[in-house]
């Protein structure tokens, strides 16, 4: 029909966006518009997220109700019921739910529906990729005329996308990994008080969790989930290695054999804990003292070329202006 026609001629031209020389269709147009919007949509539903926990972090903090205790069973939201459909799919599997589990764990990302928004998480990241090489392979008109290259960018772009959830969490493990090595050694140092001064293992643990809430907030929510389990468990020996399988971190295993040598035999506690600490500190020391013996090594390349050329000219510029004067008096005087 001749007036369905000139519609659909004048929406077109009011969905085309011109950037420069290039030209995006209404289609693609539509799909940048929704890319943007589920962005936005994205992030103000996490920045919403973020401040509804800080907010009830403080009111069970302000109550002196720990925190670990004051998690209420919520409904899971539409992208966690959507991540836990993806999760438990063939696509992802029981070892890929593991590992992902025990690097949420290590990145201190725990509770309820943490895979499934994390999957949920990897798989918008994985369309809004995909969403956004289309639009850029439209933008620039590259392989217009090959479909089969333009799918196998595509799905590679679909598989990256899918996969830089997994980088950011990795470097944010990283990170809590290296907050708790560096905190570990006044974590222990706290516990040979509290261990002196006649506390139970669960309740140094647990005191010195409150103790190290302000300084190092990750050694005190490990250590607050270790003395919680403690409570529950009937091995507390059990809860000490579920520590070292949450955190990674390779000197936890000596404190974990320590304390569990205390628990099994009743050997002195505060003696142990203050020969590991020492052991703790010197090694602390020596990769500081490590870190400053590249120093030198590290400084070589910028001093080579960029201080060092500097200096050559400035301390050569004046004899070669010199010589060249003292050239030309002599050159003169023939």
């Amino acid at each position: 029909m001749p007036g369905a026609n000139a519609f659909y001629d004048t929406l077109a031209g009011y969905l085309t966006i011109r950037l420069g020389q290039a030209s995006l269709g209404p289609a693609a147009t539509v799909i940048l518009v929704l890319t943007l919007a589920a962005a936005l949509l994205s992030a103000l539903n996490l920045w919403r997220i973020g401040k509804q926990e800080d907010r009830r972090d403080r009111l069970m903090e302000l109550r002196g109700v720990p925190l670990d205790r004051g998690v209420r069973e919520r409904r899971p939201r539409w992208y966690q019921r959507l991540g836990g459909i993806v999760a438990a799919s063939p696509a992802v599997g029981t070892a890929e739910q593991q590992r992902l589990l025990g690097v949420l764990a290590a990145a201190g990302i725990k509770g309820h529906g943490s895979l499934s928004g994390f999957v949920a998480s990897k798989l918008c990241s994985a369309f809004i990729t995909a969403a956004l090489m289309w639009l850029f392979l439209e933008w620039r008109q590259w392989f217009a005329g090959s479909v089969t290259i333009r799918v196998a960018m595509l799905l590679g772009a679909l598989m990256l996308g899918w996969r830089l959830p997994d980088f950011a969490l990795s470097r944010l493990a990283a990170r809590r990994r290296l907050l708790l090595e560096q905190g570990l050694p006044d974590a222990l140092d706290l516990l040979v008080i509290c261990a002196e001064s006649g506390l139970s293992l669960d309740q140094s643990i647990e005191q010195v969790s409150q103790d190290l809430r302000a300084s190092n907030a990750a050694v005190a929510d490990e250590f607050a989930t270790t003395a919680s389990e403690m409570r529950i468990l009937s091995n507390r020996a059990q809860a000490l290695e579920n520590l070292v399988e949450r955190t990674g971190v390779a000197a936890l295993r000596g404190i974990t054999a320590t304390l569990n040598q205390a628990i099994r035999f009743g050997t002195p506690l505060a003696e142990s804990l203050r020969i590991l600490a020492a052991e703790m500190r010197n090694a602390r020391l020596l990769r500081i003292e490590e870190r400053a013996a590249r120093l030198p090594v590290l400084l070589a390349i910028p001093l080579a070329l960029f201080i060092l050329p500097s200096l050559m000219m400035v301390i050569s510029t004046p004899v070669l202006l010199r010589l060249s004067d003292i050239l030309k008096g002599s050159f003169g005087a023939f």
